[in-house]
């Protein structure tokens, strides 16, 4: 069975090469697809049209790429003023990348012009939320899930809804919090939803590994430098899933 990995990077700096070199070694680890995670820039100025298609023009030939600038309230390294946000998530979407990471929390006039370009550039969106203090009830957790697919529902195209990835990442604080996002991505991949869901830090290290078992889209890895509590390397994740899954 095949089991498909992300590896998320810092992109730290608007320099060409150093970015250029990152992926390139990133590359050579052979994910299924990469994260470039813009919220760590030093100066947002430096993420420029240019940066991005180059950036595009090493990774998406050989696999899909995720531009993501996590907002402040859910563990993104900047805080920026919504206008600039929202200029900054254009450039972003424009350039192009396969997926588009963006917030549930997004106040939806936001979301919604958010939704409408990305459509019109065929980029598919990821719907994020992220929880650093618990894991929520199962029930809880599907309620959730339910709230976000209805507000969609209600606003826009069907083939929005399902073309697109639902994303529900939690803390866990004990080894039985595993257990409610493996259930989520039981329940909505069997309903036909591209779901990931797992838990932070270092309790949930196994959500992350078998969440793909459960029928996850995929799962995050880092390279060098953590973009989550508990994340593993991407060799590590591939060993353990080799080590608990491969029967070959």
């Amino acid at each position: 069975m095949k089991f498909y990995n992300c590896v998320a990077l810092q992109v730290n700096t608007g320099d060409l090469r150093e970015n250029e070199a990152n992926v390139r070694t990133a590359l050579e680890k052979k994910p299924d697809l990469i994260e470039l995670r813009f919220d760590y820039i030093d100066n947002v100025q430096d993420i420029t049209r240019d940066l991005l298609e180059h950036l595009l023009s090493i990774i998406q030939p050989k696999i899909p790429a995720i531009f993501t600038l996590r907002d402040s309230s859910e563990g993104g390294q900047m805080a920026i003023p919504e206008e600039e946000r929202l200029a900054v998530l254009k450039i972003l979407i424009n350039a192009q990348p396969r997926y588009f990471d963006i917030e549930m929390i997004t106040p939806y006039e936001i979301l919604s012009e958010i939704i409408n370009l990305a459509v019109h550039n065929n980029v598919i969106l990821i719907f994020s939320y992220h929880n650093f203090e618990q894991t929520f009830t199962y029930e809880k957790s599907v309620e959730l899930v339910e709230a976000f697919l209805n507000k969609l529902c209600d606003n826009v195209d069907s083939k929005i809804v399902e073309e697109s990835v639902y994303k529900i990442i939690f803390t866990a604080k004990k080894f039985e919090d595993n257990l409610v996002p493996i259930k989520l991505c039981r329940t909505y991949s069997q309903k036909g939803y591209r779901i990931i869901s797992f838990c932070m830090e270092a309790p949930g290290i196994l959500s992350r590994v078998a969440c793909v078992m459960a029928g996850a889209f995929f799962t995050y890895a880092s390279l060098e430098e953590k973009t989550a509590p508990g994340q593993l390397s991407l060799e590590e994740l591939k060993e353990f899933q080799q080590m608990l899954f491969d029967k070959s």
